[in-house]
């Protein structure tokens, strides 16, 4: 669905990604794996237009995305969920909520915050509360729900576990899990690689911008020197 084709990108003078190609399969949970410094987070931004571009292309669907403004791209049906300021602290949870949906039909508006709240149930029932009170799980749940209301078709996720106790992590993912159910195809930046590959479908690692594996998530977790070199257990 996301092709990227000999990409070099970075920031300023500085190029991170170097001449990297690889795809990402429609209605897919991939996983970005990789030290830190790789590239992960870089390359989601140059998905979305926000880095630049040295050379190479982009292309979602075969159209290309390089040269586009993020708006633009974002009305593509990519939607990003970055790792801090993904919601609105001064806010209430409902609030944010109405925000995410705001783009919505009044019809299809209600169906999709219902929609939400029997996915996220702990945030129905913080509503009216504060959304800089949330825990950091109840915060990523937010997060992704705001972007689930956009009705993407593709969700970059930049970190989302980064910081949680294990048993919130797990929540975050099966969450993430919902979102593949319902056809999205996911691209998720993960630290914690071990947990990524229990749920991920496809695993992509990188290693100094470079492509060092590609495939399935059961095939990453059989290769030793890849786990044991990029990604820190094994």
């Amino acid at each position: 669905m996301i092709s990227l084709r000999s990409l070099t990108a970075g920031y300023g003078k500085l190029e991170i990604l170097q001449a990297l190609t690889l795809e990402f399969a429609a209605r897919q949970f991939s996983a970005l794996l990789g030290p830190n410094g790789s590239g992960k987070s870089t390359l989601l931004k140059a998905i979305m237009g926000s880095n630049r571009i040295f050379g190479g292309s982009i292309t979602l669907d075969g159209r290309e995305l390089v040269g586009l403004p993020t708006e633009a791209i974002a009305r593509q049906g990519i939607a990003y969920v970055p790792q801090s300021r993904n919601i609105f602290d001064a806010l209430s949870v409902g609030e944010n909520l109405q925000l995410g949906a705001g783009r919505l039909a009044r019809e299809e508006r209600s169906a999709a915050l219902d929609e939400i709240h029997s996915a996220f149930p702990i945030l129905a029932r913080r509503l009216g509360q504060a959304a800089g009170s949330l825990s950091g799980g109840e915060r990523q749940m937010l997060a992704i729900a705001i972007a689930w209301l956009a009705r993407p078709r593709v969700m970059l996720l930049d970190e989302p576990s980064a910081g949680l106790a294990p048993a919130v992590a797990g929540e975050v993912f099966q969450a993430l899990q919902a979102l593949r159910q319902a056809g999205i195809t996911l691209v998720v930046v993960e630290q914690n690689a071990r947990r990524a590959l229990e749920y991920c479908d496809y695993a992509f690692v990188l290693r100094e911008g470079q492509l060092a594996f590609a495939g399935s998530a059961a095939d990453c977790l059989n290769d030793e020197d890849t786990v044991r070199g990029y990604l820190g257990f094994g």
